[in-house]
């Protein structure tokens, strides 16, 4: 795996936020068309890399299994999914203090708000809504960890919208959004920000090991927001 067993501190970088340099006509067209958007080369996301893959590698013990097997009754098969998530929201006050220490010593806590305080007012020009941020966590997703699809009729929270950083380790990773009757890739690329808005039809695909290489990772940095009007 890549980087070393240092613990980083992650400081807050700049992004970019003008609306015509990120074509925010654009994204919010793409938005409002399929629930999601996913924001190009907003920040530099090399020491996010590293803190996030140290913070997962000192957490080994805490990440909850996150998982639903499939239903295969009926002769058809249902929704499955399967990650890790590592997430100070909990009912194990020994597991919060833990993760939320783990992520203000590599600097997650102070980069996320940063990133909050700078992309929630683009969020809200693609969305039309008023949101805030309330809190990151961190998704992981090992060799074969899937999300299978679903979105639609599953949501009932519409205020619910999440803004990720996917990482990829030794994989290539990607989510797959129903676009004119099919789910079209949107790969992950370091720096782009992926806002995922409620009443969205996608699944994110098997993490794959390339030829030779090392065991995959996908971490995905996720900035949880709640809309307010």
């Amino acid at each position: 795996m890549e980087t070393d067993a240092i613990r980083p501190k992650l400081s807050t970088g700049q992004f970019r936020t003008s609306g015509a340099e990120l074509g925010i006509d654009g994204l919010r067209a793409h938005y409002a068309a399929h629930r999601c958007a996913q924001i190009p080369q907003v920040v530099d996301v090399t020491a996010l890399r590293a803190a996030a893959l140290s913070a997962y590698r000192q957490l080994s013990e805490e990440p909850v299994l996150d998982a639903q097997e499939h239903d295969s009754g009926g002769g058809s098969l249902g929704y499955g999914f399967r990650m890790l998530r590592i997430d100070a929201k909990s009912d194990s006050p020994a597991h919060t203090e833990r993760v939320t220490t783990v992520f203000r010593d590599h600097g997650l806590l102070d980069w996320a708000e940063h990133a909050a305080s700078q992309l929630v007012p683009v969020v809200d020009e693609i969305t039309g809504r008023k949101l805030h941020y309330e809190r990151v966590f961190l998704l992981a997703y090992r060799e074969g960890d899937y999300i299978g699809p679903h979105g639609a009729e599953e949501d009932t929270d519409l205020d619910r919208f999440n803004l990720q950083f996917p990482l990829c380790y030794n994989s290539v990773g990607s989510m797959r959004i129903l676009r004119q009757g099919y789910l079209e890739p949107l790969y992950d690329r370091d720096g782009d920000a992926r806002l995922l808005g409620p009443r969205m039809w996608h699944e994110v695909p098997p993490l794959l090991r390339l030829p030779g290489a090392p065991d995959p990772l996908r971490l995905v940095v996720s900035l949880r927001l709640m809309a307010h009007g």
